[in-house]
């Protein structure tokens, strides 16, 4: 019943309206839940918590039921503390108190309290803080913060001279600008502060004493608005007069205090509404010279007191509501009226008062909301609505002729009018309006009434034109000159079109108007004159006749006609010319609208003839073709009630279907092109239902559609009034189409139209009469004309279908027995022409072309045909009436004749090619049975599931000294900028990538830790296991020469230089500060470019790779001599300076405690390849130098550093890029259900596939000893004893992340033997290629890596276990390893030697390796360039097999951890570690729980199904720096992690880098390195961040019925979480796109207002 009433979340979601139609917002406080109020809803107004209250309730008041004594005293204290509260918050005096509350002594301390208005921006404010007080620019946002949100704040204290200073230093500094008011501040003493203070603390007891007790809050509300004994005002009228003096948190507690007292009592929330209704002129004043947002003034109450129906018509009926609002805002409208009282407005005039004002137009609004029936109408009521109607007439009269304009002929206007202010009236106004003519349509007198007296304020004095005499086809009107040159004209005319729509209210109801009009002695002529010239400004419009007039004019015509405004002004002129039509004589009517168009000289025949020049020729065309138009939407618009004989809803119903005509529609489109309902009602969903199919969207980036269902096509109209030229076009183009398809005729034809009703069916003898069977005789014969400058194709078209309608109201006059003579005067031959004889010349001509046209004239003659037989009538017509031009079968003819032509001659072709091809065949038919052979030899790819293929191709092994052969190289790529193409050498030119390197967060599994960067203690060598925080590099996969990018790079460096300083501070996609640049071809960002290597095979010579044989036990021996051995030359330094790293000692010293065939072998192990020439391993300058760049940029993004090409970083951050990106793309293959092979991306494997090469030979840039150094402290970290010195420096083997230790140890392996000789001029190759050497590390690691898997896993026994025949049998031994480990590590188990519990175990450990061996799966795939198994390349299966074949390991767990007693010992020795047990007894205590495995996927936070659960959810979030205060105004939920912060406001921002940032922003540097996700619950929008200075909106995964997002809640659709939407989310932040996303969107959105996004 109110569209205004609202219901909290608590009694919404248990009441019944969860389940109906509803609209969704989000506002920050000001009103109260309306559930119980049975004037609210018109069918369950309780929800079911409060449905049990109503059992409970007795008929006594409340108040009866407290006790006399407790009664009396609530009174008194009652009585004490609401004056006491009063008294002090409106004290004046800020110096001294009152007398009844002063102290005998008062200590002298003042402050400088600073107050809020809003003028003044936060900058403006903060800058004169730091100006006044001298305080920091934090403290300086903080006292604004409070300002902004309490209303006012202390800023300084001391003596009344230092305030008093500071006071004036602020207001001259906020004097300055536009508006030259300056804050208000005052110097107060610190005891009236205090008092003011706790009088505050005093509201919000009462309300907490009113919510314990019905009665008492009763009582207080019966205390505070009966009059004082002392004859003065209630306590009431005291808290609404004085409003304005308070500031912004007095005035929100003393209206809370209001609604949950008075308003929560309906006895005196009336009395209330009645001093609120006596005091409105009063409040009103106020509130236009106040400074305080509406939603913070007691005005604000309207709401609350207005849109209560019966409560409503009371103030209307016994205290004139209507007119006291109205008059109230005329008593503001003085100031802006011209000398003849018409409202104007100046552009360079501050409105800003007048905006204000403006609030009594929605007031008006919520009055009229509740409709009286005719039942309750009495002569009270009608007295008192006919007084608010007549001063709204008065209001309407000053608004009638607004902004007149009178054409500019000569030269343009020189600025452009203001034209707004009349529109935002308009619009205000537009639903009272609406609402009003429904009050006078309940009730027949006050509809006479009402339009008497429009009818008297529309009598004005005549122009001094005298009127002229027009003849038209020998009919003569006496018409009014208006010359739009010289005469003003204004769009609005507000009291025509209300007469206009009480006379369709009144023919409805069957009262005479000519009656009326007759008593007012008033012609019809003069009434609708204004709306006519309206109209033909329209048509001048868009002939472009006005177009030295401005925008400003082309802008009205716009919203004249849009569907905020159109229902009552466009709509409302069209229906007073057809009141005109009906009132008048048709052929006197259709003479005047010819005059008036300016079409008398175009309506002679001998027009052509005449000398005009081409311009006006064109511009009277235009015009005769919207005259023509005009004439049609007389005839057809029917559906208006009164006019035709329709219902309520056909209207809306027909509206839909012209929309869906165009093409099928979103609900949102529809609903916007749709007029809003004034009583904000749910009929459009009904209608829309009704005529139209909605399909849901077929992906999830589409929207649903509604679509016209098929048997309402026939209603289609193209000459529909609420098209505009480009819709009907569209539309008709649609239908033709669609017709076309169908087989049918696509001649658009008129449809059937329901009868006028009344006095207005006299509109139908338009068709019959003589001027326009004229005008449709001289637009035919102009037609036929050979030549003709005043003929277009669209008068033809309209005069066809005037002729149709013409046609069919003859059919059915005929039906009804009614006289009608249309084809009677169409066939009559005058002047030797007739309509139709026309019609048949026209058959032939070639004006009629379109197919459309052809067929719709065909129609017209057939029609004409019938019906004239039907009258008897025994002509026959010259020519057929459904045509055929010997021209179109002509043109058939020859289209069939190419058509076998081409299909001839491509059989000819294509048999030559088959020709060719077998002698082709024949000629080579040795080379084909060779390449056949071959074929056979060796398969592909796509043939290796065939049982005649080798064990090799079959399952590839990658590692080890039975490796598989790489596949081949294909590296040939071209250059982007230049399109050269060349082959990836290492001595080459060099070939790079764009790529984007970022800190990243996604793989986190701890984001509590905060890890330092840049700092010398922060070593990334080991990535901890809960990967907190890592490295990723994407690329685009688009390819250039190194000096190709290096010359666009310089080029974008001078142009970023050159641009101004002011758009260089404009928001830019990128940062080139940062490196940043955008790629040349795709535009991806990036802040790096990626060396392209090639295939680490290519780089040794066939033939010099050397096989050895040395078995696991004696590299691991050789291997943990050489760390013992590093550990003991360190510990015999004499240096006292500990060092992380150890040295490693040299091959020989190792080699000397081995046995003489180990040695050798061991020796051979890491014996280098030497090239004579040095071929092999020089890369060239140019690769060199993309190298360094590289590893430069990964270290200074991946730590926060500046560039130092010497650091001992630099390759550990190459390396840990290179495993975090493939950790990355692993968990995203795993995500998706993807393969491991054959599902990347092209631009993730060619990422992948650089980077592995990159980082395999990084060391080439890097001096050996560091990376030497480096490998050495790596196999520290697995190969050293509890007994080892400084093992407490490397992480316990819990804490490291596995696949990153293989990843450096295999890339850092080949040189920790290497010796540097300055000498030798050969080089030597130090590149992992696979061999035994990377496997016997793999086995090592993931040996650590089991031992992870075992000492994490948390057993859980489950007895309906069974027995799994698909795993191996050795799971018995393998439990016993597993129990084993963990009991060395201190875990005891109870009961595990279970038959069940061994599979469940095995099963487990199998599972939680596959990530790590997926990774690895990658790296020695991209390292060795060996295909991998074709089981991989398949989603489905089991994995675990064919990984450990691939990768050279054991698939029986106690194979591998017992394989050679040395490695079984180091298991040992991992698992009984102290440090070990301890972080297991650390772990469990939950200080920093242990990281389980598999590692899971991170996924994006939970988010509720329902978007109100959401809004519910972040509304007892408040801002964490003001608890007490309101709730959060944009509160912000991080989607990673789930936390909400407040953002978007300068009360949490933080510094950051040096710079304040916004919470969101902190927030994702912290959670997500700079990179941010986040929802913004009040907007219901997602945010993006990237770093500080960059970021977008997209829209959010919560999607309504329709399929649509509603960011800013516009529409208020129950919205719903779509899965599909967020897992592309997901996806988006899984991939690490944000980043690429965000500049993307900032792309295309260029042209865009800026956002300081470093504020959000």
């Amino acid at each position: 019943m109110d569209p205004t009433c609202v219901l909290c979340i608590e009694c919404f979601q248990c009441s019944a309206h969860k389940n109906h139609k509803y609209r969704l917002s989000t506002s920050g406080g000001g009103g109260y839940c309306d559930c119980g109020d049975t004037e609210a809803w018109q069918s369950e107004p309780f929800c079911d918590i409060h449905k049990r209250g109503l059992e409970r309730k007795d008929k006594a008041q409340p108040v009866d039921n407290l006790p006399v004594e407790l009664r009396l005293r609530a009174t008194q204290l009652f009585d004490c503390v609401i004056n006491y509260a009063i008294d002090l918050l409106m004290w004046q005096n800020c110096i001294e108190l009152p007398d009844f509350v002063k102290p005998s002594h008062v200590c002298e301390f003042h402050v400088t309290m600073l107050f809020n208005d809003e003028v003044h921006t936060y900058e403006q404010v903060i800058g004169a803080l730091v100006k006044a007080v001298s305080c920091t620019q934090k403290a300086a946002s903080d006292f604004a913060t409070i300002v902004d949100r309490e209303g006012r704040s202390i800023v300084k204290d001391g003596s009344i001279a230092d305030c008093e200073n500071a006071k004036k230093i602020i207001m001259k500094a906020t004097s300055r600008g536009q508006n030259n008011k300056p804050l208000k501040v005052e110097v107060m003493h610190s005891v009236v502060v205090a008092h003011q203070t706790f009088a505050l603390k005093l509201f919000s007891w009462l309300q907490k004493v009113m919510s314990c007790s019905e009665g008492l809050r009763q009582l207080f509300s019966l205390q505070i608005v009966k009059p004082r004994a002392d004859g003065q005002c209630s306590v009431v009228q005291r808290v609404m007069t004085g409003d304005t003096t308070l500031w912004k948190m007095a005035r929100v507690q003393s209206h809370q205090l209001l609604m949950s007292g008075i308003l929560m009592d309906p006895e005196c929330k009336k009395q209330f509404a009645i001093m609120f209704t006596e005091m409105y002129p009063q409040l009103m004043k106020s509130f236009i010279s106040d400074d305080h947002d509406h939603s913070f003034c007691v005005v604000a109450q309207s709401v609350q007191l207005f849109t209560v129906p019966t409560l409503a018509r009371l103030l209307i009926k016994d205290y004139n509501l209507l007119e006291v609002i109205i008059e109230t805002f005329l008593s503001e409208c003085k100031s802006k009226l011209s000398p003849s009282g018409i409202l104007l407005f100046e552009r360079q005039e501050r409105h800003l008062p007048f905006r204000r004002a403006q609030y009594t137009l929605y007031d008006l609004k919520y009055a009229l909301l509740g409709r009286p029936s005719p039942e309750e109408w009495d002569d009270s009521l009608r007295s008192s609505f006919l007084r608010g109607f007549k001063a709204l007439l008065k209001l309407l009269r000053c608004m009638q002729g607004m902004d007149s304009i009178t054409r500019k002929t000569d030269q343009h206007i020189e600025y452009e009018p203001e034209w707004e202010s009349a529109f935002n009236i308009q619009l205000k106004l537009s639903d009272s309006l609406a609402i009003i003519q429904d009050w006078c349509s309940s009730d027949k007198k006050v509809l006479t009434d009402a339009f008497i007296s429009t009818v008297q304020q529309l009598d004005s004095p005549q122009s001094n034109h005298k009127p002229e005499k027009c003849t038209i086809a020998g009919y003569t009107a006496a018409c009014m000159k208006h010359d739009f040159s010289v005469n003003a004209i204004s769009v609005h005319q507000p009291l025509t079109r209300l007469l206009a729509g009480l006379a369709a209210i009144l023919n409805r109801d069957e009262i005479s108007l000519e009656e009326l009009l007759r008593k007012e002695k008033i012609s019809i002529s003069t009434l609708m004159e204004p709306s006519i010239l309206v109209l033909v400004l329209m048509a001048q419009c868009n002939a472009g006749m006005w177009r030295r007039n401005g925008f400003s004019l082309h802008n009205q015509v716009f919203f004249y006609q849009s569907p905020k405004c159109r229902t009552e002004m466009y709509d409302k002129d069209v229906l007073m010319v057809q009141l005109g039509a009906s009132l008048m004589g048709s052929n006197e009517f259709l003479v005047h609208l010819l005059y008036k168009f300016g079409l008398t000289n175009w309506a002679k025949e001998d027009y052509d003839t005449s000398v005009t020049q081409e311009e006006t020729v064109k511009q009277i065309i235009t015009v005769a073709e919207h005259l023509l138009s005009l004439i049609i939407f007389i005839i057809c618009e029917r559906y208006t009630i009164g006019v035709g004989k329709v219902h309520p809803g056909d209207s809306l119903r027909r509206e839909i279907i012209h929309q869906l005509c165009i093409q099928p529609m979103s609900h949102s489109e529809l609903t916007k092109a749709l007029t809003e309902d004034p009583y904000k009602e749910t009929h459009i969903e009904e209608a829309v239902e009704s005529v139209a199919t909605f399909k849901k969207p077929p992906g999830v980036s589409g929207k649903g559609l509604y679509e016209l269902k098929p048997e309402f096509y026939i209603e289609y109209s193209p000459y529909f009034y609420h098209y505009a030229r480009t819709d009907q076009v569209k539309s008709e183009e649609t239908q033709r189409k669609r017709r076309g398809a169908l087989g049918e005729n696509t001649a658009l034809y008129p449809p059937a139209l329901p009868p006028f009703h009344g006095m207005f069916t006299k509109i139908c003898n338009l068709l019959q009469s003589d001027v326009l069977i004229y005008i449709i005789k001289l637009v035919l014969l102009r037609s036929t004309a050979k030549w003709s400058k005043s003929w277009s194709e669209a008068q033809l078209e309209k005069v066809l279908f005037l002729t149709a309608l013409g046609i069919e109201e003859e059919k059915k006059c005929i039906a009804n027995e009614l006289p009608f003579s249309f084809s009677h005067k169409a066939t009559a031959v005058k002047n030797g022409h007739s309509i139709f004889t026309l019609l048949e010349s026209l058959v032939a001509q070639s004006n009629v072309s379109h197919k459309g046209q052809k067929e719709l004239l065909a129609c017209v003659l057939q029609n004409m045909i019938e019906l004239r037989h039907s009258h008897g009538s025994t002509f026959v017509a010259k020519t057929s009436p459904m045509p055929s031009s010997p021209s179109d079968e002509k043109s058939e003819k020859e289209k069939k004749k190419k058509s076998d032509m081409a299909l001839k001659r491509r059989e000819r072709i294509m048999a030559k090619m088959q020709k060719m091809q077998r002698d082709f065949i024949k000629e080579n038919k040795e080379l084909f049975e060779s390449t056949s052979t071959e074929m056979q030899a060796v398969p592909n790819s796509a043939s290796m599931d065939t049982s005649t293929a080798t064990d090799d191709l079959m399952c590839p092994v990658a590692l080890g000294a039975k490796r598989s052969l790489p596949g081949p190289p294909s590296d040939r790529q071209m250059c982007i900028l230049c399109q050269e193409e060349q082959e990836v050498s290492h001595s080459d030119r060099a070939m790079v990538l764009s790529a984007f390197v970022q800190k990243s967060t996604v793989l986190s599994k701890n984001r509590g830790v905060s890890l330092s960067e840049g700092q010398d203690t922060c070593n990334p060598l080991f990535m901890r296991s809960d990967l907190t925080r890592g490295t990723h590099t994407s690329a685009c996969g688009h390819v250039m020469h190194a000096d190709c990018w290096r010359r666009f790079y310089e080029a974008l460096l001078s142009k970023e230089a050159r641009r101004n300083l002011r758009l260089r501070l404009q928001q830019n996609s990128f940062d080139i500060s940062k490196n940043e640049f955008l790629c040349p071809l795709c535009e991806t960002i990036s802040n790096t470019v990626l060396p392209l290597i090639p295939q680490l095979s290519s780089l040794i010579k066939d033939g010099d790779e050397k096989e050895v044989d040395l078995s696991l036990t004696d590299w691991l021996d050789g291997l943990q001599k050489t760390v013992k051995n590093s550990i003991q030359q360190h510990r015999d330094k004499e240096s006292q300076e500990e060092s992380f790293l150890f040295v490693p000692c040299p091959l020989s010293t190792v080699t000397k405690m081995m046995t003489e065939s180990v040695a050798r072998n061991f020796q051979l192990l890491f014996d280098y390849v030497y090239d004579d020439d040095g071929a092999s391993a020089n890369f060239s300058d140019s690769i060199t130098e993309m190298l360094r760049k590289f590893s430069q940029d990964v270290y200074t993004t991946g730590l926060g550093v500046l560039p130092d090409e010497q650091n001992t970083r630099v390759p550990i951050m190459v390396w840990s890029t290179c495993a975090y990106t493939i950790t990355s793309t692993e968990q995203c293959l795993r995500a998706e259900g993807k393969a491991l092979f054959g599902s990347l991306a092209t631009r993730q494997a060619d990422c992948i596939s650089a980077l592995v090469r990159l980082a395999a030979v990084c060391s080439h840039i890097n001096t050996p000893t560091t990376v030497k150094e480096h490998c050495v402290t790596l196999l520290s970290a697995l190969l050293c004893t509890s007994h080892d010195v400084r093992l407490h420096e490397i992480p316990c083997i819990l804490d490291i992340d596995m696949f990153h230790l293989l990843v450096s140890i295999c890339l850092s392996m080949p040189t920790l033997y290497a010796v540097e000789d300055e000498k030798s001029s050969s080089k030597k190759l130090n590149v992992p290629l696979g061999c035994l050497n990377d496997s016997h590390v793999l086995h090592l690691v993931f040996s650590a890596h089991l031992v992870q898997i075992i000492l994490s896993t948390v057993i859980e026994d489950s007895g309906d276990d069974f027995m799994d025949t698909d795993i191996d049998f050795g799971a018995e031994a393998f439990l016993k390893v597993f129990l084993e480990i963990r009991h060395n590590a201190g875990i005891d188990e109870n009961d595990g030697q279970k038959q069940y519990a061994a599979f469940r175990v095995l099963r487990h450990v199998r599972d939680a390796s596959l990530p790590f061996l997926r990774c690895a799966a990658i790296f020695f795939h991209y390292v060795t360039s060996v295909a991998p198994p074709p089981g991989l390349l398949e989603p489905a299966g089991d994995e675990f097999d064919l990984l450990c074949h691939y990768l050279n390991l054991p698939t029986c767990f106690v194979g591998l951890v017992k394989q050679c007693d040395l490695l079984a010992n180091l298991v040992k020795g991992w698992s009984k570690d102290e440090r070990t047990q301890w972080r297991l007894s650390d772990g469990k205590s939950g200080n920093e729980k242990l990281v389980t495995y598999p590692l899971s996927v991170n996924q994006l936070i939970s988010l509720p199904l329902d978007f109100s659960d959401l809004i519910n959810q972040a509304a007892t979030f408040t801002c964490p720096k003001f608890l007490n205060s309101d709730d959060s105004r944009s509160p912000t939920m991080c989607l990673v992690c789930g936390c909400i912060v407040c953002s978007q406001s300068y009360c949490c921002q933080t510094l950051l880098d040096g710079v304040h940032v916004g919470a969101a922003t902190a927030h994702a540097a912290a959670c997500g390195a700079g990179i941010g996700i986040f929802i913004r619950v009040r907007d219901c929008q997602v945010l993006l961040l990237s770093g500080k200075t960059k970021g977008s909106f997209c829209p959010p995964p919560y999607l309504d019925i329709y399929g649509e997002t509603d960011e800013g809640l516009r529409r208020g659709n129950p919205l719903f979480l779509c899965e599909e939407r967020y897992k592309k989310l997901q996806k988006l932040w899984q991939t690490h796109g944000i980043a690429e996303e965000i500049v993307h969107n900032l792309e295309s959105n260029n042209g865009f207002t800026p956002i300081e996004w470093q504020n959000l």
